[in-house]
């Protein structure tokens, strides 16, 4: 029961469970937008029908809501474990990963491991609780299947399934198409270090945050889109300078990151699926599990050398909607030219980015 995948995700399904008559752990990839939650509570629902115990395992709380509401859209009931909330006996249950790994030998043994987000899945609080289950089948979804320094999962994952690209998406509809504007006032990154497989933070803080490029970020707004935008920045303190630019030049915005208290953020975020708050400044919080289609425009003011985070934040704004005939991307932070279009062709494995290769040219 619950609503219909569309084609693809019903492929990617089939395709799945056929990798699991060989594999016990796999790997679905699918663009940002493309309905990952939707493909993997068909599935859980799937398993649950089958009397089978599962397991979800997310990393941040906004993620917890996004997927128990697409469970309950499949009629699965659920718990959830996370601080101050135990699970209960329901046969699927919806884990913050690092309460879980915390509480494993409190756990149900799950027959199938479902892990959101699975670029994260090397890290060890995602070992431990895999390698706690050895009977249970695992499945990891993500729009990018790498980690940010560009390992790969291989050693978590022993299949992969791919699933349409960013322009098989846009080609049927499913992805707005988009246009994006590198402006000629880019953030210098020549001098900055690299720290950690990107580029240095603190040195990146003071790189972006000038008045000349938030200025720049204004005017082009302006001149090039008038609906709700997001802006991606390198910091909290430069999130909160360009959400102030914005609003000297009479345009409703507001700051929203993982340090506020969920009130603050939950309202904010109303506010703006509104359209009372036109401008969104953030430096962390929007990257994953954050659905406002309705956004037209990315604003990119930080720097990365890592294409996971690029896609993730371009991908906020290619989800379609009524009335939005095309996303605009503002590239000032220069991601488009290190790492090419949204919908460049990519060749994902699980051995992940070899050393020196940027990204594929087609």
């Amino acid at each position: 029961s619950g609503p219909r995948l569309r084609p693809y995700q019903q492929k990617a399904v089939d395709s799945i469970r056929e990798a699991y008559r060989k594999h016990r752990s796999v790997l679905f990839t699918l663009p940002t937008g493309g309905g990952k939650t939707f493909t993997f509570s068909y599935m859980a629902a799937g398993s649950i029908a089958k009397g089978k115990r599962v397991l979800l395992l997310v990393h941040r709380r906004e993620l917890v809501d996004q997927a128990s509401e697409a469970f309950r859209q499949f009629g699965v009931d659920r718990g959830v474990i996370m601080a101050g909330r135990s699970g209960n006996s329901k046969s699927a249950q919806i884990g913050m990963v690092g309460t879980v790994s915390r509480r494993i030998g409190k756990i149900q043994p799950p027959d199938f491991i479902i892990v959101d987000e699975a670029h994260h899945t090397t890290a060890s609080s995602y070992k431990a609780i895999i390698e706690a289950f050895p009977r249970s089948r695992i499945l990891g979804v993500t729009a990018t299947p790498q980690r940010t320094d560009g390992t790969g999962l291989g050693e978590i994952f022993s299949e992969i399934v791919i699933g349409p690209s960013v322009s098989d998406l846009v080609n049927i509809g499913a992805l707005s198409p988009h246009r994006i504007f590198v402006p000629p006032g880019q953030i210098d990154t020549s001098s900055i270090k690299t720290t950690r497989g990107d580029f240095d933070r603190t040195q990146l803080a003071s790189a972006s945050d000038r008045p000349s490029i938030t200025g720049d970020a204004v005017s082009h707004y302006q001149r090039l889109c008038s609906g709700p935008a997001v802006a991606f920045c390198t910091s909290v303190k430069h999130a909160e300078r360009v959400a102030e630019h914005f609003r000297g030049a009479g345009i409703t915005a507001e700051r929203v990151d993982g340090g506020m208290s969920r009130q603050d953020r939950a309202r904010i975020l109303a506010e703006f699926s509104s359209g009372k708050i036109r401008v969104l400044t953030s430096a962390d919080l929007i990257s994953e599990g954050f659905d406002v289609p309705a956004i037209e425009a990315a604003i990119l003011l930080r720097p990365t050398q890592s294409v996971i985070i690029y896609l993730q934040q371009v991908g906020r704004a290619l989800r379609p909607y009524p009335g939005k005939d095309r996303a605009i991307i503002l590239d000032h932070a220069g991601n488009s030219l290190r790492h090419g279009m949204p919908d460049d062709p990519r060749e994902w494995s699980l051995e992940g980015r070899k050393k020196g290769e940027k990204r594929n040219i087609s």
